[in-house]
C-alpha cells in the first residue's frame, strides 16, 4: 500500500509518531531510508488538509467534545474525531485528486444541541490546500413541564383570586 493513502488514514497525532519513528531510522540506516523519506517529504505537498473549529451558542459551562467524521467524494470516510471549542481538530489527506474533490463534515446529533455544520458542507479540497470550517452547536434548554394549558389557566386564576382577596383585606 503507498505511504500516502496509509498516512492520510491516521489521526494528526499517529502520524506525528510515524514522521518521528520514520526520522529515527533514517539516522540508524541512512542509506537506504533517508531516500525514501525524502520522497515522503516531497510527496506530503499534494496533500490537503481540513480543520474544524467547534463554537457552542447558549452553552454555561465546560460541554463534551462532540464526534465528527470526514466524508469526501471518490476518497470515502476519514477516521472520527473529538473537537470542542478549545480543541480544534483535523484530517491531512493524501491522493487528492488534481481537480480537487468535494468533502463534507458531518456531527454526531445529541439531544443536548441543535447542530449548525452548513459551513462544513461542500468543502472544495485542493491539493495542497488548507481547508477550515467552524460547526456551531446551539445548546437546547429542556424545559419541565408540569402542567398543560388548563393547569396553567387554572394556576393563574387561582393567584388572581388571592390577589384580589388580598387586596380586598387591606382597603377593608
Amino acid at each position: 500500500m503507498h505511504i500516502k493513502k496509509v498516512m492520510s488514514h491516521l489521526p494528526r497525532y499517529c502520524q506525528k509518531v510515524v514522521y518521528v519513528f520514520l526520522l529515527l531510522v533514517a539516522l540508524v540506516m541512512p542509506q537506504t531510508t533517508l531516500a525514501q523519506l525524502k520522497g515522503l517529504g516531497e510527496a506530503l505537498p499534494d496533500a490537503a488538509e481540513v480543520l474544524v473549529y467547534k463554537k457552542w451558542v447558549g452553552a454555561t459551562g465546560d460541554e463534551a467534545a462532540v464526534a465528527v467524521l470526514l466524508s469526501c467524494q471518490g476518497l470515502g470516510e476519514f477516521h472520527q474525531l473529538k473537537i470542542n471549542e478549545d480543541k480544534p481538530d483535523g484530517w491531512l489527506i493524501g491522493d487528492v485528486p488534481v481537480d480537487g474533490t468535494y468533502c463534507s463534515v458531518f456531527e454526531a446529533v445529541r439531544d443536548s444541541f441543535i447542530p449548525d455544520d452548513s459551513d462544513c458542507r461542500d468543502l472544495l479540497v485542493l491539493p495542497g490546500s488548507s481547508v477550515e470550517c467552524t460547526m456551531v452547536n446551539t445548546k437546547r434548554v429542556k424545559r419541565i413541564e408540569m402542567l398543560n394549558r388548563y393547569g396553567m389557566v387554572m394556576m393563574i386564576a387561582f393567584i388572581l383570586g388571592a390577589g384580589l382577596a388580598a387586596v380586598h383585606r387591606q382597603l377593608s
